[in-house]
């Protein structure tokens, strides 16, 4: 698939989400590709991938992260600490992280931003719903209770997509289901 891609459109990004659950293998291929720009596919032809943006997620060293947000540390400061660790724990090596351009580390999401992903959720499931006839009345009470149920600052705004579908979408459901609506 990648090669197709490649080929296909020479110019564009690839996202690589959570990178570190990827095989050595994987992460050799990207490190030839980060490093010469092309690899070579199973009939022996060169794929080049020159023009393209790679950017890679990662969870790794989240750990590290949550741990140094609660103690009140900057995260910038602690960056050069986090890559050493994903190194000493084998999750990425050396030469891997060097390819990369420059490594963002996002600390973990505030009540406010949760609020407004919960927000943009709800956005979501009151489109589905109005295909249906319906609409979901979304006010702050709710936005605080989805926030309080579904926050898990170690998992980002998961949690949140869970308390959604546990809570809100099943009571709506069920209403649906009495007739109540």
């Amino acid at each position: 698939i990648l090669v197709s891609m490649l080929r296909d459109k020479q110019y564009g990004v690839l996202l690589l989400d959570e990178f570190e659950k990827a095989t050595h293998e994987v992460h050799n291929l990207f490190l030839q590709i980060l490093d010469e720009g092309f690899f070579t596919d199973s009939l022996g032809k060169h794929v080049n991938a020159r023009n393209t943006i790679i950017i890679a997620t990662s969870n790794a060293g989240s750990d590290l992260i949550w741990q140094y947000v609660k103690e009140g540390l900057s995260l910038p400061e602690k960056k050069d600490v986090i890559i050493d660790a994903l190194i000493t724990r084998g999750i990425f090596k050396p030469e891997l992280m060097n390819r990369f351009d420059a490594v963002i580390l996002f600390h973990p999401l505030g009540v406010a931003h949760l609020k407004e992903v919960a927000g943009h959720m709800l956005g979501s499931l009151n489109k589905r719903l109005s295909e249906k006839g319906l609409e979901l009345s979304v006010n702050d009470a709710l936005l605080d209770f989805l926030v309080k149920e579904g926050s898990h600052p170690e998992f980002g705004a998961r949690p949140l997509n869970r308390a959604i579908q546990d809570v809100i979408e099943e009571r709506i459901a069920e209403k649906i289901l009495k007739g109540e609506v």
